[in-house]
């Protein structure tokens, strides 16, 4: 029988070690010689797959990423695409930020691509905010199918506006040790995440 350590390649065994330090702790504390040893594989193996430590980091941030990406529910959108009237797509937006804002396993999300977020200022490459983008192209969508149905602001730069919503969910995150009051923050962000969707009269 094939031991575990060698049942994958090294370059495998590396990466899952790192991936796993991304996950639960952030870029910092990627530790090559501790990586090494969790992966039983030498330097050479990570130089000759990765290159260095920041080139171990990006193919880290990428795999993260992508089960980032795939573990997002798309029935979340699901009332976003079918809304038909202002209302009701304001009313998705306000459900949606306060299930961000409440659920647990959002939340665990959130502090993961947070810390992938970290990694990418740690280690920039091109396409470090690939997952992001991704992401955010996706949500974009709904919104400029929603100003095609003319039941939100025709001028609304989709990307941007899903990007700056994103940006204050993860800011929601980060400063939660000092507002911890959920309702205060949503009194906040309602408001301020509606804003953009008026439809002038």
């Amino acid at each position: 029988m094939v031991a575990a350590s060698t049942a994958k390649s090294a370059r495998d065994r590396i990466l899952a070690a790192t991936v796993a330090v991304l996950r639960s702790h952030g870029a910092d504390e990627v530790r090559v010689n501790e990586i090494l040893i969790a992966a039983d594989a030498s330097p050479s193996s990570l130089y000759h797959h990765f290159g260095d430590r920041k080139g171990l980091i990006k193919a880290a941030a990428a795999v993260v990423g992508e089960s980032l990406v795939a573990a997002e529910d798309p029935g979340h959108l699901e009332a976003g695409f079918t809304a038909s009237t202002h209302e009701e797509f304001c009313d998705y937006i306000v459900g949606q930020l306060r299930r961000a804002a409440t659920s647990e396993e959002n939340r665990a999300r959130r502090a993961q691509r947070v810390r992938l977020a970290a990694a990418g200022i740690d280690a920039p490459t091109g396409d470090d905010a690939h997952f992001q983008t991704l992401m955010t192209s996706t949500i974009a969508e709904m919104f400029d199918q929603a100003k095609d149905r003319r039941i939100i602001n025709p001028e609304l730069d989709s990307f941007a506006y899903c990007s700056w919503f994103q940006g204050m969910l993860l800011g929601q995150l980060l400063t939660e040790s000092t507002q911890a009051d959920v309702e205060r923050w949503l009194d906040i962000a309602v408001p301020a995440a509606l804003a953009p969707l008026r439809i002038e009269t």
